[in-house]
């Protein structure tokens, strides 16, 4: 039996029965197991578990689990940014880490040994996650955080060969057959074509949860709360108005200046989160919703009363300025600044807020 041949299957030998007197008693040959798991993994050899002091576990599934939890770890640490384009697909595992949470940790690292002992032959464990398919999807999958591309799976495999070395296991003999299982997974995996962006939310942070440093005790998404900065940047640019150089959007913000300088901050604290909704929800984020008025009713004073006049195509480039400006306060890179202004410009947009 060929090396791949036997990951796919259990490796089960079929018992060979004899007679063995005049009754016909069967005697039956001990079963053999040839399996990939059990003759370059170790099999279900019992050892010490030095995870569970005082416990034991198979020494394949130790081998397979600590190739895991070193790849993980590989890419967590990311040494001399070696794994920067994996990174965004890790953000809610990084995130709970962060903060002290390792119980998704503990469930990625188990699920993946299950795997591969599964796939390897191993009979004493099966995966029971999600599909492939649907596993790295995030509109099934809450953890995860962007479609995978190709050359992102290739550098996900290299962390594979890298987790597996520091484990001692370097033969060509077992990461070969490992190797083609995991191209064997590139199918449903891999999701996102060649030449094709994350989305913006997920380059911004996506929706690992950190801790938010504007509400004590509450957690935010790392791809809002990017926004959310940017956001109130924007609007403190325009209020505080060094130079006058938005003196002509004043008008359009009299309410909300009112308010403020009343020391009503209710306003200032809406806009913020409704303007940051509707640019989470539009570029890629898979939890929030914008609920608010349309963007033709938002900015028509006859339908909303905060609005104050109709605004002009020159105050609406203003304004855009004034977004870039707000994002370079807060360190966005300019290659995400140019795909905010894209949409912030596009015709659809532009035509339901420009009115006069």
């Amino acid at each position: 039996m060929g090396q791949i041949a036997k990951m796919f299957t259990a490796g089960l030998a079929f018992l060979l029965l004899a007679a063995c007197n005049d009754d016909q008693k069967m005697d039956m040959t001990p079963e053999t197991d040839d399996s990939f798991y059990a003759e370059q993994l170790g099999g279900e050899a019992r050892v010490n578990d030095p995870d569970n002091p005082g416990q034991q576990v198979e020494q394949g599934y130790l081998n397979l689990r600590t190739v895991v939890t070193n790849t993980v770890m590989e890419i967590a640490t990311n040494d001399g940014g070696a794994y920067d384009d994996l990174q965004p697909y890790f953000s809610v595992l990084l995130a709970e880490v962060g903060r002290g949470e390792t119980s998704g940790f503990t469930t990625l690292v188990s699920d993946f040994t299950d795997l591969l002992a599964q796939a390897t032959g191993a009979k004493n464990f099966m995966y029971g996650g999600l599909s492939m398919e649907d596993a790295h999807d995030p509109a099934k999958n809450p953890r995860m955080n962007g479609l995978v591309n190709d050359s992102d799976y290739d550098l996900f495999i290299q962390a594979v060969v890298a987790g597996a070395a520091q484990a001692g296991i370097t033969s060509p003999d077992v990461l070969g057959p490992v190797g083609q299982l995991l191209e064997s997974l590139r199918g449903p995996i891999v999701q996102r074509g060649a030449g094709v962006q994350l989305d913006l939310y997920t380059r911004l942070g996506g929706s690992g949860l950190i801790e938010d440093p504007d509400r004590e005790g509450e957690l935010v998404e790392a791809g809002y709360l990017a926004l959310r900065q940017v956001v109130t940047s924007t609007v403190l640019v325009i209020a505080t108005n060094n130079g006058g150089k938005y003196d002509d959007l004043q008008p359009y913000f009299s309410v909300l200046l009112a308010e403020v300088g009343g020391g009503d901050f209710s306003g200032f604290q809406q806009l913020v989160m409704d303007f940051s909704d509707f640019l989470a929800a539009n570029i890629g984020s898979q939890h929030i919703d914008y609920v608010g008025l349309n963007m033709a009713d938002a900015h028509n004073p006859d339908v909303n009363s905060r609005m104050t006049g109709r605004i002009t195509a020159a105050d609406y480039d203003l304004f855009v300025e004034a977004v870039v400006e707000g994002a370079l306060e807060n360190g966005v890179p300019m290659e995400i600044i140019e795909e905010f202004g894209a949409i912030l410009t596009s015709s659809g947009l532009k035509g339901a807020i420009i009115q006069a």
